[in-house]
């Protein structure tokens, strides 16, 4: 389902290299091939048209179709690998309808439509398949919305002429009909109508398609049930009085030739009309009605062929502008200042008269239009025959685009797919540019700090030589020798001078109404514990204890009074004991305390402290 022209239209997802679509129509007994290029920016540059006569004795669907379809691309394209192949679906199996959508968010276009059209229609997926074009914004009584051009198409009609394409070597890139392909006319800008509003009328064999186009756009489309066959049935019963009465098909033959043109005679019975065959040359042959029968030319008296279908063009003329009507009264658009006429194999000069006498507006037969071509593609339609002139068709499809064009083959449901993959790739991309990055500054933050770190080991060792000395491992095994006989020197030193250092400490913590009465000091050796002789008695003393006591070097007993009132007594024993524990020296105090004797003047307080020490 498309959105209009340029909204996906980003700069990094075009196509790097021009595209080349070959356009393929086959109707009655003839096949059309039409190429077109198409590069990042401008329009498509028309490369080649051919129109060739099916052989005898084959019918599209046969095996000989699919060999003879196949051995035509490749004379008409060479070996192309990238070749895109369109295909126009039959019209018969296909259905076109406008309608309007209310103006929704772009997400929500896509669905919106979908929905809108199966109400209307409530047509089954598994046997229909659903394409939509939606336009840009248009105000309607007032109210903006949005117009859709709709496609259903037959799956079955689709799957048979996929088959024929791939039964050919060909991979089927598109398949849309000769409505769809008309529009790509206009809607790429191939076709230059010169107006900004203007009408094209598709006048097929019973009905006649009218659109009508505003900026390039198809806003309002209708069908009307009169066609070819009335123009023709017009033409017979004009002359029905004369002496020369013309048959169905000579009417035919006539309309779709100038009006002073010669026929072969008789005419084959139920042919077409058209009084030429032509071979794979694509040059015109005379068609004998039956073996043998030589051909006579006979002219056909037909004094004012516009007068003769006058009644049946004042009626599509009518339901035209009624149409154009609506366009410019109901939606407000400017009027239609130009119309394009379109018949089956070509288009008669005196028709194209008639409808611009009628309508009162410039009139051009669609099929003498030009867009943008190569000489070469010029030269193929000048020689295109007057009977093979829908070729037209064939050039509409080789313009079409999944961007703007209504693609039967892949519908807005694989395109939404793959715009989502497209999304994801392009996350995935952008992600994987960011990690990149991010890894590429943090290395570069990483290589800064190691350069800064090298220069800075760089400094330290030119400080290190501008002081003249080294070292090795002989002087550090040395100067840790020297330190440690040092610090055992030290360590003896101390124990040496233990009992002058206590009692200094003992002096300096010990209040004026504690009187020492006793002091008793023990060195103790490495690793061993106070009141215990072997492991098994360490081990049963706490953490806490047994840490320690590890770190113990000295134990002393102190013994002592304490003189004074009760009061007294205790407040000096426990400020002496806190002395105690605050000093550097000691690591734990155990006192053990005596009950006092009275005496008849004072009483006194006796202790005993166990000390730890350093």
């Amino acid at each position: 389902m498309h959105t209009g022209p340029g909204k996906w239209n980003i700069p990094l997802l075009r196509p790097l290299k021009e595209r080349r679509v070959l356009g393929v129509e086959w109707r009655g007994r003839c096949l059309y091939l039409a190429e077109s290029r198409h590069g990042r920016t401008g329009l498509p540059v028309l490369q080649g048209v051919q129109a060739l006569r099916i052989p005898a004795g084959i019918r599209p669907g046969d095996d000989a179709f699919s060999s003879f379809l196949r051995q035509q691309i490749l004379d008409f394209c060479g070996p192309a690998p990238d070749l895109e192949v369109w295909v126009a679906l039959p019209d018969e199996h296909a259905e076109h309808w406008h309608f309007r959508i209310p103006k929704v968010s772009a997400k929500e276009r896509d669905d919106v439509a979908f929905w809108t059209a199966r109400k209307e229609r409530e047509f089954d997926e598994r046997q229909s398949v659903f394409d939509c074009t939606i336009g840009n914004e248009i105000i309607e009584k007032g109210v903006p919305k949005l117009p859709v051009t709709a496609t259903l198409a037959v799956r079955a009609a689709l799957g048979e002429v996929r088959n024929i394409v791939q039964r050919a070597g060909f991979a089927l890139a598109g398949a849309a009909t000769r409505v769809i392909a008309s529009h790509n006319l206009f809607t790429t800008g191939w076709l230059d109508p010169a107006a900004e509003q203007f009408a094209v009328l598709h006048i097929d064999e019973e009905s006649t398609r009218i659109d009508i186009y505003s900026s390039s756009q198809v806003v309002l489309s209708r069908m009307v049930k009169t066609g070819f066959a009335s123009l023709a049935r017009a033409l017979v019963e004009s002359t029905a009085g004369t002496a020369a009465p013309l048959s169905d098909a000579e009417a035919r033959t006539v309309l779709l030739r100038d009006s002073s043109c010669t026929l072969p005679a008789p005419v084959r019975q139920g042919s077409t009309g058209q009084g030429t065959d032509r071979g794979t040359t694509g040059q015109p042959m005379p068609v004998p009605a039956e073996p043998g029968m030589p051909v006579s030319p006979v002219t056909l008296p037909v004094p004012d062929i516009g007068a003769s279908i006058a009644p049946a063009v004042e009626r599509l003329v009518r339901q035209l502008e009624r149409t154009m009507d609506h366009f410019a009264n109901t939606l407000g658009y400017p009027a239609v200042s130009r119309m394009f006429l379109s018949t089956p194999g070509g288009c008669l000069q005196p028709l194209v008269d008639e409808f611009g006498r009628q309508v009162g507006i410039p009139c051009t037969a669609l099929n003498s239009q030009r867009g943008p071509a190569t000489p070469g593609a010029e030269l193929d339609m000048a020689k295109l025959p007057t009977d093979c002139a829908e070729a037209q068709w064939a050039v509409g499809l080789s313009l079409s685009s999944d961007e703007r064009t209504q693609n039967c083959v892949n519908t807005f449901r694989e395109r939404k797919q793959a715009r989502q993959r497209e999304r994801i790739r392009l996350a995935v991309a952008v992600g994987s540019m960011v990690v990149v990055l991010c890894t590429s500054v943090f290395a570069s933050i990483q290589g800064a700090a190691l350069l800064s770190a090298r220069n800075e080991r760089d400094g330290l060792r030119q400080q290190l030589t501008a002081y003249g000395e080294t070292t090795d491992k002989s002087k550090l095994l040395a100067a840790s020798a020297k330190g440690r006989a040092l610090r055992l020197a030290v360590q003896s030193m101390s124990r040496r001078q233990m009992p002058v250092a206590l009692l200094s400490e003992l002096a300096a913590v010990t209040p004026s109404g504690v009187r020492l009465s006793g002091l008793r000091l023990t060195q103790l050796d490495h690793g061993q514990i106070p009141g215990a002789k072997d492991a098994k008695a360490r081990s049963a003393q706490p953490q806490g204890k047994a840490d320690a006591a590890a770190e113990a070097t000295a134990m002393a007993v102190v013994t002592g009074v304490v003189a004074g009132d009760m009061l007294q007594r205790e407040a000096l024993l426990a400020d002496f004991l806190y002395r105690l524990e605050r000093s550097p020296m000691v690591l734990s105090v155990t006192v053990e305390k005596k009950a006092p004797e009275t005496g008849t003047t004072t009483e006194s307080l006796q202790f005993i402290a166990t000390l730890k020490l350093v």
